[in-house]
Formats: C-alpha cells, structure tokens, sequence
C-alpha cells in the first residue's frame, strides 16, 4: 500500500508538463537524423565479467603508457536485501587510511529512493557496507513519511576522521520551482572512521534539517573557518555548517534562480582570503531544441561569482565563463588560484588575488573540429605534483560509436592528450587519490545513466613534469 501511495504522489508531483516535456524531448531524438555505418559501442563490464575486488585481479593494460592498470569494483552483493544500485553523483571521498568511500542513489524495496555508502581498501581488498541515508535518518528519528533521499551529489568530505555528506531529496529542478516546499531539505550524515557509526547529525537542527525545501548539491571544507560549506540546489544558496557545534553558523543567499540556467556542481573555494565562486550556467553541451535548454549554448557566457565571508556579500567578478555547468575543482598549491572544468571540456583559472576567471584551454580540443560529440565531462582529479589533471568524459560520440579514455591536461603548456581508451559510460568523481598515487572514480550506466555501479581503480606511471612535449 505504501508503495502504492508513493508512486501515485510521483506522478501528481510531475503533472502534465513532465509529461510534456518528455513527449518533445521523444520528438526530437526521433527526428535526428540516423548515423550511419555506427559500430557497437563497447559498455563497462556486467556483472560476471567484473574482475573480483583484489588487487592481484587488475586488468593490464600494455596500449598505454600512463595507466598501468585498471580494475572495476563492484558492491551489488554487499547492498541490502531488495537495493538495486543506480548512480553515483561525484559522491566520493578518501581518508588518512587511504579507505575509499563510495555511495550509489539506490531503488529500495519499497520503491523509495534511498542512498547506499560503501568502503573500499585497495591493499586489503576489503569492501565494507556502511548503511543508507534513510537508516541513519529513520534510527535518529529523523525520517518524514515518504520521505526519499536519492542524492548523495556531494563529495564525502574527511575533518579530523570524521566522513561528511549531505543529501538532496529530489533529482532535479531546472525548468520550474513548483512542487519544491513540498521536499523537507537537506539532511548532513557522519561516519566516523573510529568507531564506525553513521549518523544522521542534522537530526537535532531546527525541522531535523540543514536548510529546507532544498537540496545541498556540493559540500566542501574551509579549514581556515572549521566549517562545511554547502551548495544548495536550486537556489544556489550557501549554507556554513560547524561540524563541531553541530549548528549551522550562517546562511547566505546565492545567484537568483532562473529556468534553465542551473547551479553548477561544484564550488570553488578560496580559503586564504575566505571566500567562495560560484556560477550558474546552461547545463547542455549541444543546443537542444523541444527543450527549456534551447535558450542557451555552451558557447553563451555566464558570469561568476564570489562570497565573502568576512564581509557578508555576494558579487558579480565583472568576468564569464561558458561551457555548462562546473563539475569539479582543485587548488594551485600556493593556495592563490582555483581551477574548475565546464560540462563542455573548457578549463577555467580563477585568479583568488584579482579575482579574474578565464578559460585557458579545452581537455577535449579535438571536439571542436567536428569530429566528435561531447556529452559531459564531470569532473577533474589533480596528480600528485598539482600540475597536471585527469578526466574521463562521459562519452563522446563520432560516426563510428560512442568512446572516451583517461584525457591528462598539462597546466604548464595547456595542452590536453589522451592517455588510455575506457568503455563508454558515465564517470564522475572528485579528485581521490590514495597515497600510492592510485586514482579512483565511480563508473556506470551508458545510454540509460543508471546501473552497472562499480568503483574504477586505475595504477598510474606518472610523468616527470619537467619533460614537457
């Protein structure tokens, strides 16, 4: 019965203009033209073809010279009775042990969206389930009726042994705000690495939540302050959490929402002088006609801008940036500059003394002479010098099928190359790195962007950086 009435609430929630919008988004894929002479593309590894979760099991790779090897983990078996795994959102963390944390958006048994976590050690080969949002929130009291939780869209943020995240309680909200005071906010979650429990800590905050009626879409860390900050979607408001306190120490209200340019996945953050850039962008990578995206192209300009938290205001830079929505950043190690990817593959440099974003070169450069098609590019993982960065896109498709690969970028010479062919997929994750130099990222779906979840471990030969091409 229940699950009757959940599903029955989804579709009153989604009315007669998803309904609308799904019909134009049918019209327009069935009226693209066909690609001709398109060979199979390759897909990641089924379940029975996935190596085990043991180093020995490493898949050798001898065709490229960066990538030593590579090994898909899965943790299907390790989910709760009647979880089907779906996704993974750039949820993804490390700690000091080099234990890597993973979650996936779930289907549970009662056909609630829920949030599965899982540990991952590559020199033990142990796998671990750690629990789900929903029986963190439901054993802290803290669990609405009917309430779901399928993001997990933050990065599992590591303070002092302490593994942080926060949730989103809906998928998304791009073309419309109706039906949003609907959803209870957004929930922050704690596993603590020494004792191993996992905690719903918003559970004691004002409505059991850490802002309401909207979800935090990404979550980092000013250690200069001692607080989380998170990104909320779809307001793009910020939101300062003290992890010690268990309160939220300031709430600050972001980029003023409008349909079709979302708020981007990341945010970068300029922790010398306490500030925080953000954007809001087109999500598209290619105009899509029948769609609310059809008034932007990833060739339109958005601008960026900062907060700052010593004196409490939210700015237009004066400078734009283009290419979709942002999917991750690192920071110079001088702490002076920040760099994000775009959607489209653009690479864009904030300048925290001068405050100046700019595009200086492209991951993909081979896509703008009309060979290819980019998806999406999600995010980007720095080596360990702090020179270089790594990125799997999406896909890319050309005449022949769809391909994409390991794609390294040179900060030096801004220069992009191809490092190893990967299966066509969707991959996300935010710079995890173990301290042998390993890079870890979520790998899944294809075409459907769901299932097949695992976990994508790649032995990498680093590059002297002073032998520059």
């Amino acid at each position: 019965m229940a699950a009757s009435l959940l599903i029955w609430r989804r579709m009153m929630k989604k009315g007669m203009s998803a309904i609308i919008i799904a019909m134009l988004l049918l019209v327009s894929a069935c009226s693209s033209p066909p690609v001709p002479d398109a060979a199979p593309s390759p897909s990641l590894p089924s379940s029975e073809e996935r190596p085990s979760a043991t180093p020995e099991a490493a898949v050798r790779l001898a065709e490229a010279s960066a990538v030593l090897s590579r090994e898909y983990i899965s943790f299907d078996d390790l989910a709760p009775e009647g979880y089907r795994l779906e996704a993974c959102w750039d949820a993804m963390g490390i700690d000091e042990d080099d234990n890597v944390y993973i979650g996936f958006t779930s289907m549970s048994p009662d056909y609630r969206e829920d949030f599965c976590l899982f540990m991952y050690n590559r020199k033990s080969g142990e796998r671990k389930f750690i629990g789900t949002f929903l029986q963190a929130a439901e054993a802290a009291n803290n669990l609405g009726t009917y309430e779901e939780m399928p993001k997990g869209h933050t990065k599992l943020v590591d303070v002092d042994g302490k593994i942080y995240m926060a949730s989103q309680g809906f998928h998304d909200f791009k073309g419309s705000l109706a039906g949003l005071e609907e959803y209870r906010g957004a929930h922050i979650f704690c596993y603590d690495t020494a004792t191993g429990e996992f905690t719903n800590v918003s559970a004691s905050l004002p409505g059991g939540v850490v802002i309401e009626h909207e979800g935090i879409v990404a979550l980092s860390y000013m250690p200069s302050l001692g607080l989380l900050v998170g990104l909320t979607h779809p307001h793009s408001n910020l939101v300062f959490y003290d992890p010690v306190k268990n309160e939220v120490a300031r709430f600050a209200e972001g980029i003023p929402w409008h349909a079709g340019a979302v708020v981007s996945r990341d945010m970068v953050i300029d922790d010398v002088n306490q500030r925080v850039y953000l954007c809001r962008t087109t999500e598209n990578t290619t105009w899509k006609d029948g769609t609310i995206y059809n008034q932007y192209d990833m060739h339109d300009e958005f601008p960026v801008y900062v907060y700052d938290y010593q004196t409490d205001t939210l700015s237009d830079t004066g400078y734009a940036v283009k290419g979709g929505i942002w999917g991750a950043s690192q920071i110079s190690t001088d702490g002076n500059t920040g760099y994000v990817s775009s959607a489209a593959g653009f690479v864009i440099q904030i300048d925290f003394i001068t405050g100046k974003s700019e595009i200086i070169g492209n991951l993909l450069p081979d896509i703008y002479d009309g060979v290819f098609q980019l998806s999406y590019i999600y995010m980007i993982s720095p080596s360990p010098d702090n020179k270089r960065f790594y990125a799997i896109p999406t896909y890319a498709s050309n005449r022949n099928g769809n391909y994409t690969g390991l794609y390294e970028f040179d900060l030096q010479t801004g220069h992009s190359k191809t490092l190893s062919p990967f299966p066509s997929g969707v991959y996300t994750g935010k710079g995890v790195r173990d301290s042998e130099g390993y890079l870890y990222f979520a790998a899944f779906g294809e075409h459907n962007w769901s299932g097949n979840c695992t976990l994508l471990v790649l032995e990498m030969q680093y590059e002297d950086y002073t032998q520059v091409e």
